[in-house]
């Protein structure tokens, strides 16, 4: 027995041939003893940490105990009277831990509800969407840039020639939100949800214009020969002088991935600049993907709407695999989502979203091919 079979078991992802199996181990005092050990140890490492809701966890516990009901009588037959017992006993240590340990895991970047901006000497501001209009100024009382609901616009001074020393902000956009800037050049970059982007607040003139990209973000460059423009993102670069592309990037993908729409770029890794000898070139329609496994790059011709469609609010998947959609509603929504059916991972869907919400969505999809889903308050289960 092991950690994910307990995590697993305590969450219902089991089917019900890995729910006998289990129960079976449990009738060795050994496994029982390491159960105990393992949500007591856990239990007790989250009461030290200082934002543990006592409150919270209980009233979650017994919203988990109703929403599995159902799923319980199915086997409570089976259930000898100390596996009653005992799983009464992890459900009071361990959901809570669980709680967190979700948590942790699903909002890992970032771990806010918020669009937050980190400015060069690390204090943090909390963005609000519905502000109309709010200044955005450094520790001096400089004025950076002005906020306009959704929008950062950051001013092109004109004392830049002076600079020598780049002063660097991060935009963090959570799951569920997508956030726009306007760069000092006037670049404009749409950042997608669950992304965060690291951008210099004044470029420097005759120097590389560069950003740092973890997520997604659609780029429009202002065209500038003597500064190249570059997004670093995972391991994959792009070198551009004026142009129009998607970048995606997220850290828990097993791939970068390029897409131009207009102009032309440089798609290159593991080095600062471009070799216009060594390098690739893309051109309109081509995708650059870096399979992050063995570091190879690969070329396609692509539909550059299908890649981009999420500027405009808009879900559109064409022929993506069941798994791959899911992460996608994951970001969009702000929901973690389980799936205990593993056959319909690998299966292919086509469709187009925008208004709907996730239970709308979920039920198109499962119109086409019969599944069961579950929709708990920041969670969605996914099962035959």
């Amino acid at each position: 027995m092991d950690t994910d079979q307990i995590l697993k078991y305590i969450n219902n992802e089991m089917s019900e041939l890995e729910i006998i199996e289990f129960e079976k181990l449990l009738k060795d005092e050994k496994n029982l003893s390491l159960l105990k050990e393992y949500t007591v140890t856990d239990h007790y490492i989250q009461l030290n940490k200082n934002d543990f809701d006592y409150q919270k966890a209980s009233s979650l516990l017994q919203k988990q105990i109703q929403s599995t009901k159902s799923i319980t009588k199915t086997r409570k037959n089976k259930s000898n009277n100390y596996l009653k017992y005992a799983a009464i006993f992890i459900g009071v240590f361990i959901s809570t831990s669980l709680y967190f340990y979700n948590d942790l895991l699903f909002h890992k970047n970032p771990v806010t509800d918020q669009v937050t901006l980190q400015l060069d000497n690390g204090s943090l501001e909390t963005i609000k969407e519905n502000d109309l209009f709010k200044e955005i100024k450094d520790e001096d009382g400089i004025l950076l840039g002005v906020q306009e609901k959704s929008k950062i616009v950051y001013k092109n001074k004109k004392d830049s020639l002076a600079q020598t020393k780049l002063t660097i902000n991060t935009l963090t956009v959570p799951y569920g939100k997508k956030f726009q800037l306007v760069l000092s050049d006037g670049t404009i970059v749409h950042v997608n949800s669950g992304s965060t982007l690291k951008f210099p607040v004044q470029f420097i003139p005759g120097k590389i214009r560069e950003v740092e990209l973890s997520g997604e973000a659609y780029f429009e460059v202002v065209r500038n020969e003597k500064d190249p423009f570059i997004v670093s993102a995972n391991g994959i670069k792009t070198e551009v002088f004026g142009t129009k592309f998607n970048v995606s990037s997220y850290p828990n993908d097993p791939f970068s991935e390029v897409v131009l729409v207009e102009g032309s770029v440089g798609v290159f890794k593991d080095k600062k600049r471009f070799d216009t000898k060594k390098d690739t070139f893309l051109k309109p329609n081509q995708k650059a993907s870096l399979i992050k496994a063995n570091k190879s790059l690969d070329i396609s011709e692509v539909k550059t709407e299908n890649y981009i469609a999420w500027v405009d609010g808009v879900l559109l998947f064409k022929n993506e695999s069941f798994e791959n959609i899911m992460k996608k509603l994951e970001r969009a929504y702000n929901k973690k989502i389980t799936i205990n059916y593993q056959k319909i991972k690998t299966e292919k869907f086509t469709g187009r979203f925008d208004i709907e919400n996730i239970e709308n969505v979920l039920q198109t999809f499962s119109s086409n091919t019969f599944f069961n889903f579950n929709i708990r308050k920041n969670e969605i289960i996914i099962n035959p």
